[in-house]
């Protein structure tokens, strides 16, 4: 397998088909932007500081909108854990892992997501990783892939 790159679509049944909320406004563009293979986030247009998960207002006294704006999507990943059964009705019934991906250009944001593509069932805290969205039927979800791995480097 050749190294992830930004946009590029794995289709991965091991990771829970779960919609995200539609009744959320305020996380529209996030979900817009995953369905077009892209990562944006909110940033404060005073101080420039990230806002991820978004709130009201910003602690540097910002109480008005925030600009959405593009991040490359790569990162290192945090941390991570193995879920080897579905906990949720519906969900997947193979393991995953889920990770906390720390952004490389979104100072601050650690992004909840899953891991995605050869490796994802023992990574390492550390790894580099991409985005590398997961497409449904209905929504796509902002999953990510570890960098530079591929089935022989992966541990057995």
């Amino acid at each position: 397998m050749t190294e992830p790159t930004r946009g590029e679509t794995v289709v991965a049944p091991a990771v829970p088909d779960h919609p995200p909320a539609t009744d959320l406004p305020d996380l529209q563009p996030f979900w817009d932007a995953a369905g077009r293979g892209e990562l944006v986030l909110p940033r404060c247009p005073e101080c420039e500081s990230w806002q991820w998960y978004p709130g009201p207002g910003c602690p540097c006294g910002h109480t008005g909108e925030f600009e959405w704006c593009g991040v490359r999507g790569t990162g290192v990943l945090y941390t991570f854990t193995r879920v080897e059964r579905a906990f949720l009705p519906g969900g997947s019934g193979r393991p995953y892992t889920v990770a906390l991906v720390e952004l490389d250009d979104a100072r601050g944001v650690r992004l909840v997501t899953d891991l995605v593509g050869p490796g994802s069932d023992a990574p390492r805290i550390g790894a580099r990783v991409t985005l590398s969205p997961s497409v449904f039927d209905t929504h796509t979800l902002p999953t990510f892939a570890l960098v530079g791995h591929d089935e022989e480097a992966a541990p057995r």
